[in-house]
Protein backbone atom coordinates (compact mmCIF):
# COMPACT_ATOMS: atom_id res chain seq x y z
CA UNK A 1 0.00 0.00 0.00
CA UNK A 2 1.65 3.98 -0.47
CA UNK A 3 1.51 6.02 1.81
CA UNK A 4 -0.38 9.17 1.74
CA UNK A 5 2.74 11.68 1.71
CA UNK A 6 4.50 9.02 -1.14
CA UNK A 7 4.83 10.96 -3.99
CA UNK A 8 3.87 8.70 -7.31
CA UNK A 9 6.52 7.75 -9.46
CA UNK A 10 5.99 8.57 -13.03
CA UNK A 11 4.74 5.47 -15.29
CA UNK A 12 7.40 3.38 -16.09
CA UNK A 13 9.52 4.42 -19.49
CA UNK A 14 11.87 2.33 -21.83
CA UNK A 15 14.10 4.23 -24.12
CA UNK A 16 12.03 5.37 -26.82
CA UNK A 17 8.92 5.68 -25.77
CA UNK A 18 6.01 8.17 -26.68
CA UNK A 19 7.12 11.09 -24.26
CA UNK A 20 4.39 13.13 -24.85
CA UNK A 21 1.85 10.95 -22.50
CA UNK A 22 3.91 12.93 -19.77
CA UNK A 23 3.61 15.26 -17.59
CA UNK A 24 6.19 18.24 -17.35
CA UNK A 25 7.03 17.04 -13.92
CA UNK A 26 7.09 13.82 -15.39
CA UNK A 27 9.57 14.83 -17.48
CA UNK A 28 11.37 16.32 -14.96
CA UNK A 29 11.35 13.54 -13.16
CA UNK A 30 12.46 11.12 -15.59
CA UNK A 31 15.41 13.42 -16.99
CA UNK A 32 17.06 13.14 -13.63
CA UNK A 33 16.51 9.61 -13.39
CA UNK A 34 17.79 9.13 -16.39
CA UNK A 35 21.19 11.22 -15.42
CA UNK A 36 21.23 9.73 -12.65
CA UNK A 37 21.47 6.22 -14.92
CA UNK A 38 24.01 7.91 -17.17
CA UNK A 39 26.16 8.38 -14.12
CA UNK A 40 25.81 4.77 -12.71
CA UNK A 41 26.72 3.86 -16.68
CA UNK A 42 30.08 5.74 -16.63
CA UNK A 43 31.00 4.84 -13.10
CA UNK A 44 30.63 1.08 -14.28
CA UNK A 45 32.46 1.51 -17.53
CA UNK A 46 35.46 3.10 -15.51
CA UNK A 47 35.73 0.17 -13.35
CA UNK A 48 35.68 -2.16 -16.07
CA UNK A 49 38.01 -0.06 -17.72
CA UNK A 50 40.12 0.04 -14.79
CA UNK A 51 40.63 -3.57 -14.20
CA UNK A 52 41.51 -4.10 -17.71
CA UNK A 53 44.33 -2.03 -17.16
CA UNK A 54 45.13 -3.72 -13.99
CA UNK A 55 45.24 -7.24 -15.76
CA UNK A 56 46.90 -6.07 -18.80
CA UNK A 57 49.65 -4.30 -16.90
CA UNK A 58 49.94 -8.09 -15.05
CA UNK A 59 50.44 -9.75 -18.35
CA UNK A 60 52.90 -7.07 -19.86
CA UNK A 61 55.51 -7.63 -16.62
Amino acid sequence: MQDEDEKPRPPDYTLGDDLSRLSVGDLEELAARLRAEADRVDEERERKKSAIGGAAALFRN
